[in-house]
């Protein structure tokens, strides 16, 4: 039981420190476009259709007021045939599901903007509520991975802000049985652990109340916003994203159990405007 608490809690803190501390951004005011209210599609829209095969499609409205470069990146993948038969090579149930990497494992791939790579652009109404499409990044640097929110619970916001609190209180249990043992290695880490998951909590404080009821109400992932960009949202496909989210999976090399054990393919990705 205490090896699968201590690993708990070292998954846990490296998804705060990936969500918290993941690069630089190009901006930060709210723009049109977005999120935070009710999507619909209306004629002029930007839509983009993700076939996976043997699971059908999935279709997203774009947000070009808020996210230009994204979604300029993203039109000209698509229009070049790039994510044609690229795969989904990360799948975490009750998180997102990640794929559109050039080697098929998280690696390789050029943007097809700014030379190829852009930075994160996010805004106040651009948030990881279920069914965002946004890009995966490396060092705060966007390039050809995307990703779809897939955590489909209510009242997400409190729900993790409880976990947190937990994970500090088993960091507790940790610093003082290392403390009892006289080791100050483990006792520095476990207080580092603990901070991390305080600053998560700190950093959750400060979301506005419209924003905490939001993903309370629709599901999401409140601890990725302001740290990558989201330039979409799901309005059609939701079960697509929740059978591609419940296929069986099996640990990478970072014993992060997210590899799909049989392939999921994109048979193509349109982008269109609604007539």
């Amino acid at each position: 039981m205490k090896n699968i608490r201590i690993k708990s809690l070292i998954i846990g803190a490296a998804v705060a420190v990936g969500a918290l501390f993941s690069g630089c951004s190009a901006k930060t005011e709210n723009v049109s476009g977005g999120n935070i209210e009710d999507v619909t599609l209306s004629k002029g829209d930007l839509v983009a259709e993700i076939e996976i095969k043997d699971f059908g499609t999935i279709k997203a409205k774009l947000f070009p007021e808020a996210a230009p470069v994204g979604v300029e990146n993203f039109q000209k993948l698509c229009e070049s045939g790039y994510y044609k038969g690229k795969n989904i090579h990360r799948v975490i149930e009750g998180f997102m599901f990640q794929g559109g990497s050039l080697n098929g494992d998280g690696t390789g791939g050029d943007a097809a903007v700014n030379g190829g790579t852009f930075e994160v652009e996010k805004a106040d109404n651009l948030r990881h509520f279920y069914g965002a499409l946004c890009y995966a990044n490396a060092g705060g640097q966007n390039t050809t991975q995307f990703y779809i929110v897939n955590n489909n619970k209510s009242n997400t916001f409190d729900s993790e802000i409880e976990y947190y609190k937990k994970q500090m209180n088993l960091c507790d249990e940790r610093i003082k049985e290392y403390q009892n043992a006289g080791s100050s290695e483990g006792v520095e880490y476990f207080t580092r652990v603990k901070n991390t998951f305080q600053n998560y909590i700190n950093n959750y404080e400060k979301f506005p109340e419209n924003v905490k009821e939001l993903y309370n109400q629709r599901g999401g992932a409140p601890s990725l916003d302001g740290n990558y960009t989201v330039f979409g949202q799901v309005v059609e496909g939701f079960d697509v994203i929740d059978a591609v989210s419940a296929v069986e999976v099996t640990e990478n090399a970072a014993e992060e159990k997210s590899v799909p054990i049989k392939e999921i393919i994109i048979s193509d990705i349109r982008v269109s405007a609604v007539e």
